[in-house]
């Protein structure tokens, strides 16, 4: 069994075709969440001026008992007429600063009568932001990377109106096994609902990608080695949930060789989970996972996640954070690294009501993973550990 370190490190190590720029990019209200293509740079100063860092009074700097108020400048007021010594302005916040003025004392420490003011306290600073303090024009903007909100406003701070995106990431979804109806259908004796394709779409949606939903397949090579292959063929990454154990109708291993996927690994040393098949034709990886629909939740999470990185250039950061452990975790088995659905709130983590794989409702409570190493059969409680979000 591979680990699952080692199986994100063989990701890591794949040679893949980046996914394309997009042809037209996109305006930028419609970046958020989308991959930058490319590094941009700065294309102004960052303030373009100097600018006052508060509100108050824009001065010399020379001493003076007091000093006369002369105009007063909103933000985005500019004047050309210099202040004449023992004059002042009164200025805004983010306010350019007027000429013969190289200091802002701020309103606070100030008292005023008859159009003058008196500095009631000296500022340690000037409270000014000087052209360019915060960033050249030239500069490296943003590097390439997902698009969050404060990359828009960062972006349009410089001026850009529309950015160059990535193309989305294709993602297809195919559901395996006699068993499966569709939600809403009646269900008869020995039938489930599909939860796996529907959670898998989500999943893939919520990371920004395309979904196909290619439906559900029955446990017969024919008909799966079809929509396998249509997949491969309008994909950059399949998922199957089902199929890919040993038992006597775990068809996808055998289809995926038929279609021309080479094996990267099969089988993890990871609960839930173990069954996990990664292949690709091309550049197109195939990710075959178990049919416990909370084993494919953490799958993707884990896998597909890290291969979605791959195929974006991006880099694979989980976000982990510390926490202390409410009370202990025992477990009988460690043979496999688990992970196990958790509730963090308040900086403490514990697991929550879980009876395998199979219960796909601790999800419901579950907004972290707890990690338990191989060889380890306890974690303490008020241990301090780092848990995985989802």
């Amino acid at each position: 069994m591979t680990h699952p370190d080692e199986a994100l490190a063989l990701i890591a190590r794949q040679e893949v075709d980046l996914l394309p720029e997009d042809p037209d990019e996109v305006p930028l209200h419609g970046a958020l969440g989308r991959v930058l293509a490319r590094d941009l740079y700065a294309r102004v100063d960052q303030p373009p001026f100097d600018k006052s860092a508060m509100d108050g009074f824009a001065w010399d700097g020379k001493p003076a008992d007091f000093l006369r108020i002369v105009r007063t400048l909103p933000a985005g007021a500019v004047t050309d007429r210099p202040l004449a010594p023992g004059e002042c302005a009164r200025i805004m916040t983010g306010a350019p600063l007027p000429p013969g003025a190289d200091r802002v004392q701020r309103v606070e420490w100030t008292e005023e009568a008859d159009g003058r003011v008196r500095f009631t306290k000296a500022e340690s600073a000037d409270n000014v932001i000087r052209r360019g303090e915060n960033q050249k024009a030239g500069d490296l903007l943003l590097g390439r990377r997902v698009l969050r909100p404060a990359d828009i406003g960062i972006l349009a701070s410089s001026g850009y109106d529309r950015v160059p995106v990535q193309r989305p990431a294709v993602v297809g979804v195919l559901s395996t096994g006699d068993e499966l109806r569709t939600p809403g259908e009646p269900l008869g004796p020995g039938t489930i609902y599909d939860s796996n394709g529907h959670q898998l779409a989500a999943q893939a949606a919520a990371a920004g990608c395309e979904v196909l939903f290619y439906g559900r397949f029955p446990d017969l090579p024919e008909p799966l080695e079809a929509g396998v292959g249509r997949a491969l063929s309008e994909c950059d990454l399949v998922l199957l949930s089902g199929g890919v154990s040993m038992g006597d109708f775990d068809y996808v291993p055998e289809v995926l060789a038929r279609c021309g996927v080479e094996k990267i690994f099969h089988n993890l040393a990871m609960k839930p989970g173990k069954p996990t098949f990664l292949g690709r034709r091309g550049n197109v990886f195939v990710l075959g996972l178990p049919g416990n629909p909370v084993s494919t939740f953490v799958n993707f999470e884990i896998l597909a996640k890290a291969v979605l990185a791959r195929l974006r250039g991006l880099r694979y950061d989980p976000t982990l954070v510390p926490a202390r452990l409410g009370r202990e975790v025992r477990r009988g088995s460690a043979d496999r690294v688990e992970f196990l659905p958790a509730r963090l709130e308040a900086g403490e983590v514990n697991p929550v009501r879980y009876g395998g794989s199979s219960m796909l409702s601790a999800l419901a409570e579950a907004n972290a993973l707890l990690r338990m190493e191989i060889g380890q059969y306890v974690l303490e409680g008020g241990a301090e550990i780092l848990v995985r979000l989802v």
